[in-house]
This record gives C-alpha cells, structure tokens and sequence, in this order.
C-alpha cells in the first residue's frame, strides 16, 4: 500500500506491486484453506483502507492529469481486478456496501456526464473515462455470481452506458479510448461462471445485448468511414477494434441468455442491425489480414462458427459475394496453423455441410410443410450448385491435410468430412483416383486400402448416424 500510495510514478515498482496484489487476490473459492487466508487479508487495516479509498487523492497512479502517459492507465485494471476480489470475500448480498465501493467511479461518471452536457473539454472527458473503462473492466472481470454481476449492472445501466456510447461515438477515431471501452463492452458480454443468467421475467439479458449491438453498430459504422489506411495504421486504427467487437458478439450469441427470436417477434431490429455490422466490417478486411492478425483471426472464426451452428438463416440469407468471402475464408483457415482457427473452421464447414445435407433429405421427401420449411436451404443449395468448386475445393484440402501433413486436430477435421463426401460423390472418387495415382507404385494398394477402409459400412444416404463412424 505504501508503494501505491507514494511510488506512483515509478511503472516498474506500480506495476509488480500490482502483480503481487493480484496475486495475492486470486482464486480465493478454489480451496478452504486459500478462502480462509482471504479472510485474514481483508481483516488487515491497510486492506480495509483501500477498499475505501481507491481515489487519486490516496493513490496518484489513479489520477487522470496531462502529467501520467496514457498507458499509464493500465495498470487500473489489475488493480480493481484485485481490489473486487477483496471485496467480493465478505460482500454476500450487501448492495449498500457495493454502492460504498462504487462511489469513487459514480463521483467520475457524474463529472464526465456534466462536461458532456456542458462547456465539453474533450481532453479532460477523454482521459477520464480512459480510466473508468479500465476500472470498471477490473471490476466486471472480478465480479463472477449471478447476484454481484447483477449489482454492477443495475449500477451502469442505463445512466452511464450510454455516457460510454457517447464516447465511442464521438472519438472512433482514437483506439487509446475506444479500445478501453469496446474491451469493457466484450467483458460485460461474457457469460462466466454462469453470472448473466438472469431471472425468468429479468429483461436484463435483452437489454445487455442491445447495447452491445448498439456500440458495436455505432463503432463498425464509423470507422469504416476512415477509408483506405496504410499497412501501419491498419491494425491499430481499425483490425484491433474490429476483433473486440467480434469476441463481444460472439460472447453474446454463445452466452445462453438472450432469446434471439424474441427480436424479430417484436420488430426488433438489434439483433439485425448487429449481423449487417459484423458483415460490413468482415468486407473491409482482406483475406490476409484475417490471418495475418492473431487476435483478429482467433475472433473472428469462433464467432463463425457461433453463427453457422444457431443462425444458419443469417448465413443463407447473406449475398453470393459475402458467401463467397466467408467460404473462402473458412478455406484459407483449414491450413492455419494456430489450431484454434483451423478447428473453428472445420467446425463451421461440418455446421453448413450438415445444414445442406438436411435439407437435400428433406428435399426427397416432397411433403408440404418440409417445402415451406426449407426455403432458407434452396438459397444455400442453389448457390452451391453454382459454385460446386467451393466444397470440392475444401474436401480437397482437408484430404491433402490428412494423408500428407502433421494433422494435430484430427478429430475436427474428421468432422466435415463425411458430409462433404456424401455431397461431392463424383468429385470424391476423381479425387481419390488423382491422389492414389500420384503415389509410388509401391504405395498405391496399401492408400486404396485405406479408402476403401474409410467408407467401410458407410450407408450413402445417412450423415449423422455414419460420422462417428
């Protein structure tokens, strides 16, 4: 505390004092015996003193002045990790004591509200809520029970999220603001530990998501204004952005706590005006950068494969050039070589080419209601029947992958496979022919045995009950 309260504009000595807090704070729910020792700390008076006096006043590295760089502010977020963590030890359902806790960053949240309401130094406002944003990450990180997550979103919303909104609105052009923010909107989007399940009749959940669809439109809108950037500026000025909002929307659609169908019952358009975001901003990125970038590329096909798992109506209804796009995407990532690319990708394959497969199924039963059902599948199936060199391609690859490459997720890959066997049978045995011939003679038999092995009691007209197999 000593350190804090004086060393604060030495970073080396701030930042490990931090790490050893937080260390200190972490994981005290794993074992009794760790709980216990939590206990003792938060009993300490130099303990009890920050958890009521977390202000620059006390300690200056909190402070917001033209004398601290901004990555000084970083450092506020492992320090309100910890700090959350000590309160949570005897917090309980106590929300007067939440509010006590809260009050430095209410006191800020005003002050910014009325300099935006007033004369608007935007310097002052900026650096402010630079620094609220990475607190209230801290806090948010730390806050993992349905009833402390609660408090803190029935603090923010609705009064200072749209202070928060305001800012992404107005300074899209500057990442060292919008990135604190659009980070503390992908956090609040996580469903960890099961603390955004909110009550049966809680609107809560809905009214998160729209908020979030709300920055992520506002932010994907404007910053594709900016135009054409350099190589150098590409990244920092654009691609990071775009990457937190793609993991925000993806926590969203795999959290479990929004209805999504509730959106278009009531004429909605959130959920729809977020979709066309997501695809905009993908058009603006080239292939190259979406795997060049790691954190943009580790985003971007997880949240793929959320969409083509619960929300295959979005994808069929998309243009033949953004299928186009995705599809070449989902090709170009089979190779990556961060394992976490190429499985979402052979998990988004496997969604699409089951979802094809079915409905060519339901095709061959000629009923009337599977007709009206599968609207959304002839878009998709008459699509691919244009471009047949998609899947073939994609077969062809994952093929390659298997026999002739160190294959680390076999079982992913493994996954696609049989449907796009069973889709492609024509393009499977040129392929199988094409692949057997350019072996040496002496191996030829010993590959066309593991073909014939491959589809060994495999029925042609079955996907699902023949893939484990």
């Amino acid at each position: 505390v000593t350190n804090l309260k004086y060393r604060g504009r030495c970073e080396p000595v701030i930042s490990r004092t931090l790490q050893f807090l937080n260390d200190l704070s972490a994981d005290f729910s794993l074992t009794p015996a760790t709980y216990s020792l939590l206990k003792k700390l938060v009993k300490i008076e130099a303990v009890k003193f920050m958890l009521q006096n977390h202000t620059s006043k006390h300690f200056p590295f909190l402070g917001v002045s033209d004398n601290y760089s901004l990555s000084d502010l970083r450092c506020r977020t492992v320090f309100y990790t910890a700090l959350t963590r000590l309160l949570m030890v005897d917090l309980g359902e106590d929300e007067d004591e939440f509010e006590n806790f809260m009050l430095p960053l209410t006191v800020s949240f005003e002050s910014v509200t009325r300099i935006f309401n007033g004369s608007f130094e935007q310097e002052e406002a900026k650096r402010m809520l630079m620094g609220l944003a990475r607190d209230l990450r801290g806090i948010a990180f730390a806050l993992n029970t349905k009833t402390s997550y609660t408090m803190l979103f029935h603090w923010i919303y609705p009064a200072y999220i749209s202070v928060l909104q305001r800012a992404v609105e107005l300074w899209y052009r500057e990442p060292a603001c919008t990135t604190p923010i659009l980070k503390l909107m992908a956090e609040f989007m996580q469903n960890r530990s099961q603390r955004l399940n909110f009550d049966v009749s809680s609107p809560n959940g809905i009214l998160l998501f729209r908020e979030a669809s709300k920055m992520i439109c506002t932010y994907g809108n404007q910053i594709l204004s900016l135009g054409t950037l350099s190589k150098d500026q590409v990244y920092p000025l654009k691609l990071k952005g775009i990457s937190i909002c793609y993991s925000a929307l993806k926590s969203a659609l795999c959290g479990n706590y929004v209805s999504f169908g509730v959106f278009k019952l009531y004429g909605d358009n959130h959920f729809d005006n977020v979709l066309q975001a997501f695809v905009k901003m993908l058009l603006s990125v080239s292939h190259s950068d979406l795997l060049q970038y790691r954190k943009l590329s580790q985003s971007y096909y997880p949240l793929l494969e959320c969409l083509t798992q619960d929300h295959m109506s979005f994808i069929t209804s998309l243009e033949p050039h953004v299928l186009i796009y995705i599809l070449t995407s989902i090709s170009e990532g089979l190779t990556a070589v961060d394992t976490i690319v190429s499985s979402s990708c052979c998990a988004s394959l496997d969604y699409i080419v089951t979802y094809l497969f079915k409905h060519l199924a339901k095709e061959g039963k000629k009923t009337l209601r599977c007709r009206e059902i599968s609207q959304d599948g002839q878009r998709l199936l008459h699509f691919m029947q244009q471009n047949p060199e998609v899947l073939q391609q994609m077969m062809s690859i994952l093929m390659n992958t298997i026999i002739f490459e160190d294959c680390r997720n076999q079982w992913s890959v493994s996954r696609p496979l049989l449907g796009l066997i069973l889709l492609n049978e024509k393009y499977f045995s040129e392929l199988r022919a094409t692949l057997i011939t350019s072996q040496p003679d002496n191996k030829r038999e010993v590959l066309d045995q593991c073909f014939r092995n491959l589809m060994e009691g495999v029925e042609q007209n079955l996907l699902v009950k023949n893939r484990d197999r």
